[in-house]
């Protein structure tokens, strides 16, 4: 799911890092952990500024596809790649709706709505990233919970299960969607 590099740097550290990332992107290159990429003229930029209790915190992504950056025959890989990960995500969230609708009228889901969505949870883990191990066998654990309590009809633990399972998913997301928006 990407890599986060915290530390402590000093003020005028913190300017010439921002600095440098100023003159790569006004060259229209980047170079990071190794890689190097183009950076396109137009970049999805988000900025948030929040003071809370004595306390600035301050965010700057930007991000951009890197698809023209690959080779032709990776390029379509990623592409396909990318065109079946939104098709099960779309598969799974439907799922997902399906099962929240039938506990939420105050019963049990149909076996064919726990099994459509179990199918897709397990479709979706199998095309996971192997960076995303740790996250995926949680969700995992998550989902063979949610099929005990079922199973045993133990409705509370059910419903703990589906609101941990929603949690896992909507942490996937945003950590998705914050570290290569333009992949969907």
């Amino acid at each position: 799911m990407g890599e986060k590099d915290a530390q402590i740097m000093s003020r005028l550290g913190l300017a010439d890092y921002l600095q440098n990332l100023s003159e790569q992107l006004r060259q229209g290159a980047f170079s990071a952990q190794g890689r190097h990429w183009t950076v396109p003229d137009d970049l999805d930029v988000e900025m948030q500024f929040k003071e809370k209790k004595g306390h600035l915190n301050v965010k700057l992504n930007w991000s951009w596809s890197t698809l023209k950056d690959y080779d032709p025959a990776s390029r379509h890989e990623v592409s396909r790649w990318q065109d079946s990960m939104k098709s099960v995500k779309k598969r799974l969230g439907a799922d997902f709706k399906a099962l929240q609708q039938a506990v939420g009228q105050g019963g049990w889901p149909e076996a064919r709505i726990l099994e459509d969505f179990v199918a897709s949870s397990r479709a979706f883990a199998a095309m996971a990233e192997p960076d995303w191990a740790t996250a995926m066998q949680e969700y995992l654990d998550h989902l063979a919970n949610l099929q005990h309590a079922v199973a045993n009809r133990q409705q509370e633990v059910m419903l703990h299960e589906l609101r941990d399972l929603q949690n896992c998913m909507a942490a996937c997301h945003r950590e998705f969607k914050s570290g290569a928006k333009n992949r969907d």
